[in-house]
């Protein structure tokens, strides 16, 4: 749910949640929002991403707006922005990220991607033709009806905050485990992520949603050479009994 990382291939594969992603969840402010008949309970979910001696805290929400999902994000002065249909499929994606004099929007039409905006302070427009699966972005809400479905593997578009390039990216599930998660047994459902075709042997992302309610807990990756530390992003604490009420 929540962060946005995404993939940086070569040298250094880098998955930004929003999603993904630079980012995936610390706070998240859930509505009431089915998927495939389940519930998200409201309330303000936190989460910690950790990678080495680094953590940094990302708040997310998720509102309606209407037939559609608005999906916020937000990491210090960097903003993602993104409308979604109620099974998951991003309709529209807004990044704004001062510190690179990046504000650019992408919006669906049809089978063709129009992103526009100031990239690096100058003007920028491009039309990127893609087919009809879906284009998620916020993977934490958008893989949802994924994992509540009899497919075992799909592919989908995404866009990559770091380079604004369209990519296609492969989720496979992997089965139920028990993971630890903030000092605590949960039992989840895995999947992992992968960059579709020739790159898939560089990288991969593993995300975890817990098996009761699809709450995205848990994700792991690697996202650099060998060597470089494991970025972790788990559930921190979420609504008690008397919130989600």
């Amino acid at each position: 749910m929540l962060i946005h990382k995404i993939l940086t291939l070569g040298c250094k594969c880098v998955f930004l949640f929003c999603s993904t992603l630079s980012c995936f969840v610390t706070a998240l402010m859930l509505f009431p929002l089915s998927c495939q008949g389940q519930e998200i309970p409201a309330g303000v979910y936190s989460y910690r991403q950790t990678e080495g001696e680094v953590v940094t805290p990302f708040y997310w929400k998720v509102e309606k707006q209407g037939p559609q999902r608005l999906v916020s994000v937000y990491e210090k002065e960097k903003s993602f922005i993104n409308l979604c249909a109620v099974d998951g499929a991003t309709l529209e994606w807004q990044l704004k990220d001062p510190d690179k004099n990046l504000d650019i929007t992408a919006r669906r039409q049809g089978n063709m991607l129009n992103i526009s905006g100031l990239r690096d302070g100058e003007n920028y427009a491009e039309t990127v033709d893609i087919d009809d699966r879906p284009w998620y972005q916020p993977l934490s809400y958008s893989l949802r009806k994924f994992l509540g479905s009899k497919e075992t593997s799909m592919t989908f578009w995404t866009i990559r905050a770091d380079t604004v390039e369209v990519t296609s990216l492969e989720v496979e599930k992997m089965g139920e485990e028990v993971v630890v998660v903030n000092q605590k047994k949960i039992l989840a459902e895995k999947v992992e992520l992968r960059p579709e075709g020739f790159y898939s042997n560089f990288w991969h992302g593993t995300y975890w949603y817990r098996k009761s309610d699809k709450i995205f807990v848990m994700y792991r990756s690697v996202q650099g050479l060998t060597g470089t530390a494991e970025t972790v992003v788990e559930l921190m604490s979420e609504p008690g009994p008397q919130e989600k009420s």
